[in-house]
């Protein structure tokens, strides 16, 4: 069985949600984030691909 490491993506925009709607993070931080969320998850399924 292998084991996954981190988080998956759907789990770390939910938390990125909730800091945004308790005002602890602004909207721009936010959308960066998750930019850079997807991107990683796309770059680790292009490198797996490979």
């Amino acid at each position: 069985m292998v084991k996954k490491k981190g988080m998956s993506i759907d789990i770390g925009i939910k938390r990125l949600s909730i800091l945004k709607d308790k005002g602890l993070i602004s909207d721009k931080i936010f959308n960066d984030s998750k930019e850079l969320l997807l991107k990683s998850e796309l770059e680790i399924f292009m490198d797996k691909s490979s």
